[in-house]
């Protein structure tokens, strides 16, 4: 513990020294030791060491808060310091008071000194500092820690990795409490649901201002960290969402999908555009420039390279040669404070050969013709009156980069601006240039290396690389005419197709390969040649994997339209193609368009090879995949068994296929009734898997899945809990697991005892399946009816007919599918709608008995009434009727709730597809 120092440091404008000294005088004469910095600060310095170890040992920061006070950099850090440790102490407990003079309290910031007000802005000094004293003392006796006690921030849980390794953030103090406040607006840590957002033009900072603000709260994010489309967060626990960088065009829907899937996350966001519509005023950020100080540390602090000074003394040698402190100067003002040029500038500072600022000030001074048609180029996404000088200066930093490192912001301009597998660069460059593997990784790591040292790259965990979009912008346009980036660009289709073939041919988890999808839209959007069709035919099946029935059939699609056109309907190619168009039609349910197209290849296949060939047999395992889902168990069976026989003859009882074969035809068999056989089955393929891929692979966990399903029906429902547990924990840490996690909730709930945890479970599966497959999708519906009866069961009000709860098991070669909002239920399941009608009728009106009309549960059976309403698909009044409904508890919830609540997510989805249904609604 720190023993010594004083009761109080006072922290002030300079230009508001007379007031200061008055208030010092004041306190020191109600009994308070007091420090006063007297020697006044300039605008390069940050807090020196005299400075620091005087906040260290002092256990209240006493704030003279007046208009000129946020101007002031080096108060903005006394401030952030103080704040900070004083919230790691006892983050109730006040250590930082503010005396507001000559302003409004309302505009007052951080809000938290707001929070921790004492004195009133209007009182005589001398009644102030006896406040204080008193305050003080109190403080003293209960808890005499001081602010150098106050321990540092636990390891951030990254549930998902962190895009970046931490750098030092200069500036944005009072940014990062605003985004506390905003988070956390009543200081209640269990309070969950809220969303705030930063936003600002490109290269400001905002994810890295949003992982900086991950990392110094931690402790109030005991679940983790998470990336929005990453892995699901587990129940109970507070956590933080990320979303970086919401794309422009999307729609209200759209952008609060993205939000925190459960109560108790909270959800950052970041964006080049305003949020204002979607986001409270008094949660969004915008960000701009960095203030002068801020500004000088970024731009020197790569200068000189190994000098490894602290802040304070490297502004203080800046500032010993009056030239170079006004070169640095214009350098900072010509760039108007964008972070990411500054950064780019300082990797120029610290690089060989740099002469000083005065050589790089005339170059950002006075951009030149190349300079400003690069700006022209980088408008659409940097907004600043300052671009002619960024321009300038990412030009100089990408063609001052050595040739090593040049090269691989060659090839990373070709990809995606996503996180890119550094091994894949590697081959790359094998490819363009002849090289060995070993050579070509020498030469990848020798450039990353180059340029993550000029700021030109970051490495990120997973051994992956990522390139800032404008600095990639700024390459594309540069060499927009070097012959060498489609030679780049070539190698990426043939290294990113092989990818995918080992992948399928190795049964990659999909997940694995998910880091590819972006790179293959980049190198392969045009379709110009076979090798882009075949790539882009392998990352339809991916997205298949993945569960992204939409983007798999956006690819086949357009992909099948053009092998038709330009190959003929039977050419190989075009048959690949449409068998994964197929697949994904029966991903989004529509069984008898998938049967048409795949039967139809199939046909084909086995005129032209046999009907023993590998493709024949997948294109019959395909077409058995399409019976299952559409219950037709007996003729599932049938092809399954035609398939495993041959696919055993062929390759042996322990290959992967013929595991995959002898999978689909065990559920089968158990679906067909004989339990017995179907459990041996099951568990010679689930233990034969685990052997080879582990307990987290995803067919593993298929397969116990299935062994699960069996065991419960014997029945073992201890047994089957156990395995289903295990699933649903794995489901719900696995990135992308989307409609998976449903179904891993849906079969715990089977066999869960408890009703709480059975209908949270319930309610999860639903809102899941609303998110990822869309209301229309025949599991929602069958997971809502499932949702109805258990809650009317909660309600001693079950049906006498109504079934016990089912379990899924998947068949492989068939994901489940996302949001399928053309699909319409066929006639022959009127039954089934009526009765779904029917439960959610009733749930309503005993919920509204019970709770009254406007209570939040009511709400929630009127949107499951509305939900019920519309899939009856009788008349369109029916949608009519089921939009009154929905558009009020929707709102209802909302306000209840706020948007980012699953449940509100839910119900404004329904509210969404019940308009597109009714047609006149928008």
């Amino acid at each position: 513990m720190v023993t010594d120092g004083t009761d109080l440091f006072l922290c002030y404008s300079w230009v508001d020294k007379r007031r200061a000294d008055e208030l010092r005088d004041a306190l020191v004469d109600a009994g308070l030791s007091v420090f006063q910095d007297e020697s006044g600060m300039r605008d390069y310095d940050h807090i020196s060491e005299r400075i620091d170890v005087a906040l260290r040992s002092t256990r209240v920061l006493v704030v003279l808060y007046t208009p000129s006070l946020p101007t002031s950099e080096y108060c903005r850090q006394e401030m952030h310091f103080a704040l900070l440790s004083s919230y790691r102490l006892h983050r109730s407990r006040a250590r930082v008071l503010a005396v507001v003079q000559g302003m409004e309290i309302a505009d007052v910031r951080p809000g938290r000194l707001k929070h921790w007000r004492l004195p009133r802005t209007d009182s005589d000094p001398r009644l102030i500092a006896m406040q204080i004293a008193g305050y003080v003392h109190g403080l003293r006796d209960e808890d005499p820690r001081r602010f150098g006690d106050a321990p540092e921030p636990p390891p951030v849980r990254w549930r998902t990795g962190p895009r970046r390794d931490p750098h030092e953030l200069y500036g944005r103090e009072f940014e990062l409490w605003s985004i506390h406040d905003a988070l956390f607006p009543e200081d209640d840590p269990a309070a969950g649901g809220q969303v705030a957002a930063v936003t600002g033009p490109g290269g400001e900072g905002k994810t890295m201002l949003a992982e900086q603000y991950a990392r110094l709260f931690a402790d109030d994010f005991p679940g983790g960290v998470f990336a929005a489309g990453g892995a699901a967060p587990g129940p109970g626990l507070p956590y933080l969402w990320l979303v970086d960088d919401v794309p422009d065009g999307i729609d209200l829907p759209a952008f609060k999908a993205m939000l925190a899937p459960t109560p108790e996350g909270r959800t950052l966001v970041t964006a080049r555009h305003d949020l204002l519509g979607w986001v409270h005023p008094s949660k969004h950020l915008r960000i701009g420039g960095l203030g002068r100080a801020a500004a000088l540390a970024t731009l020197t602090c790569r200068w000189s390279p190994d000098s490894g000074e602290a802040v304070a003394r490297r502004l203080q040698r800046l500032s010993d040669d009056r030239r170079e402190y006004g070169a640095a100067r214009r350098v900072v003002d010509a760039l108007g404070g964008h972070a990411l040029a500054l950064r780019l500038a300082a990797g120029l500072a610290g690089a060989p050969g740099f002469t000083g600022f005065r050589e790089l000030a005339a170059a950002v001074d006075d951009p030149g013709r190349d300079a400003l048609a690069l700006a022209e180029q980088l408008r659409p996404r940097l907004s600043t009156a300052h671009i002619g000088s960024v321009a300038a200066t990412m030009a100089l930093a990408v063609r001052a980069l050595p040739q090593a490192g040049r090269d691989v912001l060659l090839l990373a301009s070709v990809l995606a601006p996503e996180p890119v597998p550094t091994v894949l660069l590697a081959d790359m460059l094998a490819d363009a240039d002849g090289l060995s593997p070993g050579e070509a990784r020498k030469r990848a790591d020798g450039g990353l290396a180059e340029a993550a040292g000029r700021h030109l790259a970051e490495m990120t965990p997973g051994d992956l690389a990522l390139v800032h979009p404008l600095v990639l912008r700024t390459v594309r346009t540069l060499h927009r005419d070097d012959p060498r980036r489609q030679v780049l660009r070539l190698a990426a289709v043939a290294r990113i197709g092989a990818w995918l073939d080992t992948g399928r041919e190795r049964h990659s988890p999909s997940g694995e390969l998910a880091v590819l999808l972006p790179h293959v839209a980049a190198v392969a959007a045009q379709m110009r040649d076979v090798d882009e069709w075949h790539v882009l035919n392998e990352a339809g099946r991916v997205h298949a994997e993945l569960g992204d029935s939409r983007a798999a059939l956006n690819v086949y699609q357009r992909l099948h339209e053009l092998c038709r056109t330009r190959l003929g309907e039977d050419d190989p190619v075009t048959l690949a193609v449409r068998l994964g168009l197929g697949t994904a039609y029966g991903i989004h349910g529509d069984h008898p368009r998938a049967l048409h197209l795949i039967e139809d290849v199939h046909a084909v296949l086995a005129q032209r090879l046999g009907a023993k060939a590998p493709d024949v047999l997948t294109a019959l395992n395909n077409i058995g995949a399409v019976h299952t889902s559409a219950g037709e168990h007996e003729r599932a069976r049938d092809l399954y068994r035609q398939v495993h026989v041959v696919r055993k003859r062929r390759y042996g009882p322990g290959h992967p296929d013929t595991l995959d074969a002898l999978y689909n035809l065990a559920i089968a068999i158990g679906r067909c009734g004989d339990t017995q056989e179907a459990l041996r089955l099951k568990t010679e393929v689930y233990d034969t898997v685990r052997s080879v891929h582990g307990d987290a692979h995803e067919r593993t966990l298929d397969a116990l899945t299935s062994v699960a399903v069996t065991t419960l029906k014997l029945p073992d429902r201890d047994g089957a809990r156990w395995m289903f547990q295990q699933v649903y924990e794995q489901r719900r840490s696995a990135p992308a697991a989307g409609a998976a996690i449903a179904d891993a909730a849906a079969n715990l709930a089977a066999a869960e005892d408890h009703p709480d945890v059975v209908l949270r479970l319930l309610t999860e599966a639903y809102q899941v399946r609303v998110a990822a497959q869309g209301p229309a999708h025949p599991r929602t519906l069958r997971s809502l009816r499932s949702l109805l009866i258990e809650h009317l069961r909660d309600l001693r009000e079950v049906p006498p007919d109504a079934e016990p709860l089912a379990t899924i098991e998947q068949a492989l070669a068939l994901p489940d599918g996302v949001r399928p909002e053309e699909i319409r239920l066929d006639a022959e399941d009127m039954d089934e709608r009526v009765e779904l009608f029917n439960f959610a009728s009733t749930y309503y009106d005993r919920q509204a008995k019970l709770s009254g009309e406007d209570s939040t549960d009511t709400a929630l059976a009127i949107c499951y009434l509305a939900h019920a309403t519309a899939a009856l698909d009788q008349m369109d009044l029916q949608f009519d009727q089921a939009w009154v409904l929905i558009d009020n508890a929707a709102e209802g919830l909302e306000d209840d709730l706020s948007t980012g609540r699953p449940a509100s997510v839910a119900a404004d989805e329904v509210r969404r597809w019940i308009a597109s249904l009714g047609g006149d609604q928008a």
